[in-house]
């Protein structure tokens, strides 16, 4: 379970505020005195992965409002960070920068000082080692993604004092990630030494760089070469053995409000736990904030902020069996101490929720009106056989049997058929060519990895952000006259400069050798 480093400092005796006034305090617990024991470098780990479930990262911000795509947009939200209006003094913007920034610098503290611990088995060190340096490689990989040009900070703070650091070009960033990343799948162990889902393993890291790679041949360095190792560390998770698609869709996301791991399709998650009712508070916000609306919190309380767009319904067939999962065909109605599912009709689109995690699932009761231990998946074994049908069609110049197949395996799920035997009626078409073969990955890509937080950065690294935003105006304008307006002033601030987000002023009131981004 992911636990709060502070939490655990504070619970086991090793940050205490006792005298705090003396002159020479005897209970400060430093570096160099630190990370000794296996105890303490598992405390220092948890501390690093703490920062995933932060209010503005996973636990809210990243499955919502800052991954502002063409799935949804925010419903009646006309001002504030909801209805997209972001700049560099958005505190929201700002927190989300500093957790970043914090979780790298735990991470670095870690790094640099865990070869003190010689007591320590030398297997044990190596595998917090390894998830130390993945952890610090994907906070770097969210900081580049969304702001472009950042510090690239790998030693911890010592003073105040230092002197901040520019930010460095987007390609050193992008080899320090992989760098990072590599060395860490020859660290870490396998998903099956573990039996769960939450921390990194070999696997993990590979279909992370499988991530890497394909937006390094993206936007904005489009260095096309990098398709090839997209595809063959995509394989590498293939060949494995470790993983497969759970053959019921909509399984995967009740395993995640029952708290159950499944190994198998859900990769890397992140971990949320209770309710926030207690000392150690690590509940989450999934199927709240963007779940399926309802006032009565025995069913499960969820506000009705997530919508979903025309143009996402659409791009389903009638008897894909991913849509009215993805999609919630009803909301629940609360008439006194009864609630009702009551369907929508069939014009009642842009009224519908997100609904892949169903608050009526969670076991933890009485539930909270607001966080409950829903995890949020950071990469499934799905979204591993699309990029590798992206790269291998791209590295082959057209899809091969093998793109095909990988495709196809997705494809047969979502209409509940067998995924290892061809079925005409649903398999993508035979003989595309590349160009159409990578929109028939793209589209896809839509359709399974709905409101999961990644398709903002697969429409970035196609550079189809701006123009797929901006394409959403015209349906917009046919919603009805309460939905409308906020949808469009939504929309409407995706230019060009929405591509990165502003530095944020609390970087740039500090760090004179910073420059802020083209347009902000």
């Amino acid at each position: 379970m992911k636990i709060n480093f502070l939490t655990i400092l504070l619970l086991t005796g090793l940050v205490s505020c006792n005298r705090l006034l003396d002159t020479t305090p005897l209970d400060f617990v430093s570096p160099d005195e630190y990370y000794k024991s296996e105890k303490e470098l598992e405390s220092a780990l948890a501390g690093v992965y703490d920062r995933l479930g932060d209010t503005r990262l996973y636990a809210q911000a990243m499955t919502s409002y800052l991954v502002f795509s063409d799935e949804f947009f925010m419903k009646g939200r006309t001002s504030g960070v909801l209805a997209n209006i972001i700049d560099a003094s958005t505190l929201e913007l700002n927190r989300h920068w500093e957790t970043l920034y914090t979780g790298i610098e735990r991470a670095n503290m870690l790094l640099e000082n865990m070869e003190s611990s010689v007591s320590v088995r030398k297997e044990k060190r190596d595998e917090v080692k390894g998830q130390a340096l993945f952890l610090r490689a994907y906070y770097y990989f969210l900081l580049v993604d969304e702001f472009g040009s950042v510090p690239l900070k790998l030693t911890y703070t010592r003073s105040p004092e230092e002197t901040p650091l520019p930010g460095s070009p987007v390609a050193v960033i992008y080899e320090q990630i992989v760098k990072d990343m590599k060395e860490a799948a020859g660290l870490v162990k396998t998903i099956s030494e573990y039996g769960y889902n939450t921390r990194i393993t070999q696997t993990t890291v590979y279909g992370m760089l499988a991530r890497v790679y394909l937006t390094m041949a993206g936007f904005p360095l489009y260095d096309v070469s990098k398709y090839e190792e997209a595809r063959n560390y995509a394989e590498l998770v293939k060949e494995s053995g470790e993983h497969s698609l759970n053959p019921d869709f909509k399984q995967i996301f009740i395993n995640h409000s029952k708290e159950i791991f499944d190994i198998r399709e859900s990769m890397w998650e992140v971990e949320f736990k209770g309710a926030n009712q207690g000392e150690i508070q690590e509940g989450g916000m999934i199927g709240t904030y963007n779940g399926i609306v309802c006032s009565n919190i025995d069913t499960g309380w969820a506000y009705d902020y997530v919508h979903t767009t025309a143009k996402l319904y659409n791009a389903y067939d009638a008897s894909d069996l991913r849509r009215d999962w993805t999609i919630a065909p009803f909301r629940f109605v609360t008439s006194g101490q009864t609630v009702v599912r009551t369907p929508w009709n069939a014009t009642q689109i842009h009224e519908r929720n997100p609904g892949k995690w169903r608050r009526e699932y969670e076991t933890f009761v009485p539930r909270n009106q607001y966080y409950n231990g829903t995890n949020w998946p950071l990469l499934r074994y799905s979204d591993v056989l699309l990029m590798f049908a992206e790269a291998e069609n791209y590295v082959n110049g057209g899809p091969t049997q093998q793109a095909y197949e990988a495709l196809n395996e997705v494809r047969r799920r979502a209409y509940g058929k067998d995924i290892h035997i061809q079925d005409d009626d649903v398999d993508a078409p035979a003989g595309m060519g590349q160009v159409d073969f990578l929109e028939f990955v793209k589209n896809e890509r839509f359709r399974e990895l709905a409101f999961e937080g990644i398709r903002k950065h697969d429409l970035i690294r196609w550079g189809m952000y701006v123009s797929a935003m901006q394409g959403l105006l015209t349906e917009y304008s046919t919603m009805t006259a309460d939905l409308r307006g906020p949808a469009i002033i939504q929309a409407q601030r995706i230019t060009d400069r929405a591509v990165l987000f502003p530095i944020p002023n609390s970087e740039m009131a500090t760090n004179p050798n910073m420059k802020q981004n083209p347009g902000w």
